[in-house]
């Protein structure tokens, strides 16, 4: 009997923190996002966005899905190799959360700003530009 309530109760542990979010504090998820980009790591990025997200990469901009955004990442580094990436910037306050990075690619520098917005404790990237 006690062995199988350990069993389950390490079962039910497994599924909360499965479904747990990932990020959950501002710079764990600066951190997180930061870790993405100088690797151009699209599918890794895509897992710190809200569900649904403002996204701009040179003058293309729209309002897409986690999914959508992350296909859009993949192509601007396939055709751009990160070389370098500088933190800039990083605010986090009541009204405003955002961080500006600089990536250097192998065709250009370009200004990244990203806006965080705070749900139940819990940051996600609700926007995303790429200048």
């Amino acid at each position: 009997m006690k062995r199988t309530l350990t069993v389950i109760l390490c079962c039910v542990s497994l599924l909360v923190h499965a479904s747990a979010p990932w990020f959950v504090g501002f710079d764990e998820l600066v951190e997180e996002v930061a870790s993405a980009l100088k690797v151009g790591h699209a599918k890794k990025l895509s897992n710190t966005f809200a569900n649904s997200l403002t996204l701009s990469v040179k003058r293309e901009d729209g309002t897409y899905t986690k999914f959508q955004a992350e296909l859009l990442l993949e192509d601007f580094f396939r055709s751009n190799k990160v070389e370098h990436l500088k933190e800039l910037q990083r605010v986090n306050n009541s009204s405003n959360s955002y961080i500006v990075f600089s990536l250097k690619t192998n065709k250009s520098t370009y200004r990244v700003f990203i806006k965080l917005s705070n749900n139940n404790k819990q940051f996600q990237v609700v926007e995303m530009r790429i200048e």
